[in-house]
């Protein structure tokens, strides 16, 4: 139970005990709030921790006092009802005209003091009176609001509350790959924002995040283990989670506390399985013919460069990851799977670039020829019967 809470691919990170490396960044984005009192983006590809970074920043502040309010958002988000659910948690006691001597006066939310409607500059008015303590709103998957007059209402109201010396901070998080990409191009803010982007995880990160899993519930990974995990990992969280967990429950399942390089080969069947079942079989099956020891090292170096925020890669990204892959064979294999429908395929003038159709389909061809490679060789043959 203890490894199921620690080791958990499917939900973020929410206390400070289990969270593993990014105090660069971490630190980084409370000098960014503390000091420099500027609004923060945080973008980045997905799985790669921004919710979990977003979750600490808030257990952090709520201990410093500040006020935080979370609130993720949806496709068809829209700014009058996030914001008026968001003021439902701020007390009207932080109102500047509000006297808290006053008995019953002070009762009620900041939404109480909303129109029926309203927009970015009377949002900005009302928290420009927030005295007394410091409020910071997350808004969580800020890519996945379709709404171009969202995402311009929420420019202006960052405009009016820097202009105004509010005490209310946004902090926006989502996948993107650059700054521009998540807020769009709107020259008005760039002054009042700051873009935090979210690296992957270092070699002394994964091994940090392991760690956790070990002292928490007292097992032990082996070196050979811990390193495949992290070559297989690539420096996401998520698979570094995801594959500890099954290979954890595959030692414990054998009675031993001790997780070994057999037990992460038994997680990659695991993985594979769970990825191909997020996956339109016909994609499996036009993927099939060139999973062999020809084409798979191609195939799993495409799939290692489609890991970015956009999932869009380049032949030479692709070729940087495969060793003695000839160039015009990597381009050969992408356009012949673009023909099958695996890829789409987009040219920027001369330059082509490649992106997977679904989007779980890179960690499952990652994962499925590392796994097809393991198998294939004597040696782990013998070790996978061992670990059984």
């Amino acid at each position: 139970m203890t490894l199921r809470d620690v080791f958990t691919p499917a939900q973020p990170v929410t206390e400070r005990s289990k969270f593993a490396g990014r105090l660069g960044v971490l630190a980084r984005l409370i000098e960014i709030l503390e000091e420099q009192r500027s609004h923060v983006v945080i973008y980045g590809e997905r799985g790669i921790g921004k919710t979990s970074l977003v979750h600490i920043l808030a257990d952090i502040a709520r201990e410093s006092r500040y006020n935080v309010v979370y609130a993720s958002c949806g496709a068809f988000s829209n700014f009058e009802d996030i914001f008026r659910a968001v003021l439902r948690d701020i007390p009207q006691l932080y109102l500047r005209d509000i006297d808290p001597t006053a008995v019953g006066e002070h009762q009620g939310t900041l939404a109480d003091r909303l129109p029926d409607s309203f927009d970015a500059r009377q949002l900005g008015e009302l928290l420009a009176q927030v005295t007394g303590t410091r409020v910071i709103i997350v808004l969580d998957e800020y890519d996945r609001a379709e709404s171009d007059q969202f995402r311009q209402s929420v420019a202006e109201l960052i405009k009016n509350l820097s202009d105004r010396a509010a005490r209310v901070q946004l902090v926006l998080a989502g996948v993107a790959s650059n700054l521009q990409q998540l807020i769009g191009y709107i020259p008005s803010i760039r002054r009042n924002i700051i873009g935090l982007p979210m690296p992957r995880l270092s070699s002394d990160e994964v091994r940090a995040l392991i760690r956790i899993g070990e002292k928490t519930a007292g097992v032990e990974f082996d070196e050979d283990a811990a390193k495949a995990i992290e070559q297989l990992s690539n420096g996401s969280p998520y698979l570094v989670r995801l594959v500890s967990h099954h290979s954890s429950m595959i030692a414990l399942d054998a009675e031993r506390l001790r997780i070994e390089l057999g037990d992460v080969w038994g997680a990659l069947d695991k993985v594979v399985e769970e990825a191909a079942g997020r996956i339109d079989p016909r994609l499996i099956a036009a993927v099939e013919p060139y999973l062999d020891l020809q084409h798979g090292p191609m195939v799993y170096a495409a799939a290692r460069a489609a890991s970015t925020p956009d999932g869009w890669f380049t032949p030479e990204d692709a070729i940087s990851l495969c060793e003695n892959c000839p160039p015009d064979r990597m381009i050969k294999d992408l356009n012949e799977l673009t023909l099958a429908g695996v890829l789409e395929r987009a040219a920027d003038g001369e330059a082509a670039r490649y992106r997977f159709r679904e989007e779980p389909l890179p960690t499952y061809l990652w994962m499925r020829v590392a796994r097809d490679r393991l198998d294939a060789s004597p040696i782990s043959a013998t070790s996978r019967s061992v670990a059984s």
